[in-house]
């Protein structure tokens, strides 16, 4: 009866070995660019939630902090999520740190606002 010898094993092993060893870094790579992409999607929509806002209320200004974080709660039937931390999208004041951290700051007389976000979304 024919078999395999134990050489042609070990080339069979080796060569799923290399494939493997190509194909996990790729999949890595592609689930953090994933992330990424969700990540800043999410805060553009955040965004959009604090322009929807002011236009709502009539308002020249912009939301504080604290409003911010509850329209994530009361704009969205499904708030975002970070998808860094799999909790939902909070704003903070402190700048970021760590991945999936997200900054807005008001300026002084709440006429403009800056977001800072780790990874950098390109805003």
């Amino acid at each position: 009866m024919p078999a395999f010898t134990l050489v042609e094993l070990l080339i069979i092993l080796l060569i799923l070995g290399i494939l493997i060893g190509i194909a996990i870094p790729r999949y890595l790579q592609a689930v953090e660019s994933s992330k990424q992409r969700v990540f800043c999607a999410n805060v553009r929509t955040v965004v959009s939630a604090v322009e929807a806002w002011r236009i709502q209320e009539g308002s020249m200004l912009y939301p504080s902090l604290a409003t911010v974080n509850a329209l994530v709660d009361s704009y969205f039937a499904k708030a975002p999520t970070n998808p860094y931390t799999g909790t939902k999208l909070v704003a903070s004041g402190d700048a970021p740190t760590a991945f999936g951290d997200f900054q807005y700051i008001l300026s002084t007389d709440a006429s403009t606002y800056t977001v800072s976000t780790l990874p950098a979304c390109g805003e």
